[in-house]
């Protein structure tokens, strides 16, 4: 069970990562963002999500402790991280609303974290799955993870055009003072 887990989750993460690079080298494609609430990129792209979320947390529990890392170093580091995360995350989720967050905002925020970092949800995406990594010190985990990271990092390159279109000056004069992600 674990080995479709892990072929489904890197399938399924490669597709989205194709999504993000064509959306990043084509101009007239666009994955993520998703143009409306009806269109196939919304749904594709909130139902995968969605798949590999929940196959990289049963992959955690399926491979628990397959890797080398020791108690005594991941579980400390862990903690640490997944508290800031927490903190992170939860206030940028909070300072965005829901419709923001799902890629159909119509105004450009600029408060709360989004003023020390123009992807803070990222950044508290990319924590969360490291600590994930580190707590279940799974390999899999980790090949998943890293894919994960790796979607995280993309993510921002395939908005940035279009808060450009959508929000024009205001967005490039934010851009301009406040870094991708730290």
């Amino acid at each position: 069970m674990k080995w479709i887990l892990l072929i489904a989750a890197t399938l399924l993460e490669l597709f989205y990562i194709t999504m993000f690079i064509i959306t990043i080298k084509v101009a007239n494609f666009r994955f993520w963002p998703p143009p409306s609430t009806r269109s196939w990129q919304f749904f594709s792209a909130w139902i995968i999500a969605s798949l590999v979320v929940v196959f990289f947390f049963f992959l955690g529990l399926l491979d628990f402790d397959s890797a080398i890392l020791h108690n005594w170093i991941r579980f400390p580091i862990a903690l640490a991280l997944f508290m800031i995360s927490s903190t992170i995350g939860t206030w940028a989720y909070s300072t965005l609303g829901l419709w923001t967050t799902l890629g159909l905002g119509k105004r450009l925020i600029t408060t709360g974290p989004y003023r020390y970092t123009r992807n803070p949800q990222y950044l508290a995406d990319m924590l969360n799955i490291f600590v994930y990594m580190l707590l279940t010190n799974s390999w899999m985990v980790w090949i998943t993870g890293l894919l994960g990271i790796l979607l995280n990092l993309l993510a921002p390159f395939t908005e940035e055009p279009w808060l450009e279109a959508q929000f024009g000056v205001e967005y490039m004069e934010y851009k301009s003072r406040v870094p991708r992600f730290l």
